[in-house]
C-alpha cells in the first residue's frame, strides 16, 4: 500500500470522525464521551429509619402499659374477691348471732308475734277526691278493698283488686310489693274496709298509705278514668 493510499484512508477516518462528533454534539439524545458519578441520597431511607424505630419504642411502650394494667387488674380482682369472701364471712357471723339472739328471746318466753304488733307503723293519712285524682295522675297504686264481685262490677282504672275480708290469702301479694312506695286504698263511700286495709298495710311496714274516703262512688260521680 503506497503512501497516497494511506493518506486517503486517514482523510476518509479523519472526516468520519468529525461528522460523529459534531451528530453526536447536535443530538438531543447525545452518548456522553465521559461515564457520568451517579450519586446516591440515603437521607429518606435514615429518615424512614428512624420513623419505625420511633414507631418499634411507641410499641414496646404501648406493650408495657398493657402488662401494667393487666397485672393492676389481676391486683384488683384478687382484691375484690377477698372483700367479698371477707363480706360473707361478716355476714355469716352476723346471722349466726342473729339466730343465737332470737332462740335466747324465744327461751325467755318472749311472743315474736305479740312484739310485732306493738312495732311501731306509720299512721297512714285520710284523703280526698281531688288529692287522690292527684295521685291517680301520679301513676301511684290504687288498692281497692272491696270484694271481687263489686270490684268486677266497675274499679278505679289499673286498681289492684286485695279483698280485706280475704287478707289472709293476699298477704304473699302485699309482701312482695314495694314498702316505700305511695298506695291508696278505697272501697265504697258507706264500707270501712279501705281503713281496715291501710292499717294492715301500715302494721307490715308500709309506710306511705292513704285512705280514699270518697271511694268508688265518689271517683265514678266525678267521672274521672274507671273500668
Amino acid at each position: 500500500m503506497n503512501k497516497r493510499t494511506l493518506l486517503q484512508i486517514g482523510g476518509i477516518l479523519l472526516l468520519t470522525l468529525l461528522i460523529g462528533v459534531f451528530y453526536n454534539i447536535t443530538n438531543p439524545n447525545r452518548i456522553p464521551f465521559f461515564g457520568e458519578e451517579k450519586v446516591v441520597d440515603f437521607t429518606q431511607s435514615d429518615s424512614l429509619l428512624n420513623a419505625l424505630r420511633i414507631q418499634d419504642s411507641i410499641q414496646r411502650a404501648a406493650d408495657s402499659i398493657k402488662n401494667l394494667s393487666s397485672h393492676r387488674e389481676d391486683s384488683l380482682r384478687l382484691l375484690n374477691e377477698k372483700r367479698m369472701q371477707d363480706s360473707i364471712l361478716a355476714k355469716n357471723k352476723s346471722d349466726s348471732l342473729k339466730r343465737i339472739q332470737d332462740s335466747l328471746t324465744a327461751l325467755n318466753g318472749k311472743d315474736s308475734v305479740k312484739n310485732a304488733e306493738l312495732k311501731d307503723y306509720v299512721k297512714p293519712v285520710d284523703i280526698k277526691l281531688d288529692f287522690a285524682k292527684a295521685l291517680f295522675d301520679k301513676k301511684y297504686r290504687f288498692i281497692d278493698a272491696r270484694d271481687a264481685s263489686d270490684y268486677n262490677a266497675g274499679h278505679i282504672q289499673g286498681a289492684m283488686n286485695i279483698p280485706f275480708h280475704d287478707f289472709d290469702k293476699y298477704k304473699d301479694v302485699l309482701e312482695g310489693l314495694p314498702k316505700d312506695q305511695v298506695y291508696v286504698t278505697y272501697c265504697s263511700a258507706a264500707c270501712d274496709v279501705s281503713i281496715d286495709m291501710a292499717y294492715a298495710m301500715a302494721k307490715m311496714g308500709f309506710k306511705k298509705v292513704y285512705i280514699f274516703h270518697g271511694g268508688w262512688d265518689e271517683w265514678k260521680e266525678a267521672g274521672y278514668p274507671a273500668n
